[in-house]
């Protein structure tokens, strides 16, 4: 099983952007086995299809990425993306200046912390400017949300991001034109990956869904493979009942 991993925050919160201290040690340590190969999302494309494989991500740019899991990630010689909203980098994940129900508001990484992760080996990707939902951002505007976010980071990093995450995974032919630029670009489609993905569409494994003790370690086995079904459908269903 090829797919790309979705974290957002490591804290204790228990939210659902939130994987807990404890579960996410235990991810690193199992990676770190070998077991499964950790490569950056181009190495994962090119991995054969069969091959038991993953590519983290981390979306937003919460400062715990540096406190707590690019040190676990790093001493074991694990590749990371982070996913950098530019507009908000230094201030907190208020988008738009409101708080979301359920979701706690935490301080996001400033450039001078994104530069030194980059000198250490992150790969930086654009998560737009401002996070917002891009299909009901028009012309201009849509432009520079997704082209601008990556000018913004090359500005003050010195990296060009070459893959951009879809703020909440909204999409539509629009916003995927507009993140024709990058190499590629992943969705929150929950599943692995298949062969001839699209190359602005690629889809990711929420890891929330994967806390559970020894969840990860049972990668490429048929019974999580019908447990990320389950997940996916049920969160689906969700979705067009209104629960999100």
């Amino acid at each position: 099983m090829r797919a790309i991993l979705t974290y957002h925050s490591v804290d204790d919160s228990g939210s659902p952007i939130s994987v807990d201290r404890s579960a996410f040690r235990e991810h690193a340590a199992f990676l770190a086995t070998g077991a499964v190969r950790v490569l950056d999302v181009p190495g994962l494309l090119a991995a054969p299809e069969d091959a038991q494989a993953v590519a983290l991500t981390f979306d937003d740019a919460f400062a715990n990425f540096a406190s707590e899991a690019w040190p676990l990630l790093r001493d074991r010689g694990l590749p990371a993306t982070l996913f950098v909203v530019s507009g908000h980098a230094g201030g907190t994940n208020d988008w738009g200046g409101r708080t979301q129900r359920g979701i706690p508001t935490l301080p996001l990484l400033d450039w001078d912390a994104l530069g030194r992760l980059a000198e250490e080996g992150v790969t930086l990707g654009a998560h737009s400017r401002t996070h917002p939902d891009l299909r009901r951002v028009d012309g201009a505007a849509l432009i520079d949300e997704v082209a601008g976010s990556a000018e913004t980071i090359r500005a003050r990093t010195g990296r060009t991001p070459e893959t951009f995450a879809y703020p909440y995974g909204l999409l539509d032919a629009r916003v995927v034109a507009a993140a024709s630029g990058y190499r590629h670009a992943c969705t929150t489609e929950m599943r692995a990956l298949r062969g001839g993905e699209p190359p602005h569409r690629l889809p990711r494994l929420d890891a929330y869904y994967l806390r559970g003790r020894g969840r990860l370690a049972r990668w490429g086995t048929t019974a999580l493979a019908g447990y990320l079904r389950f997940r996916s459908a049920a969160r689906g269903l969700r979705a067009a009942l209104g629960g999100g």
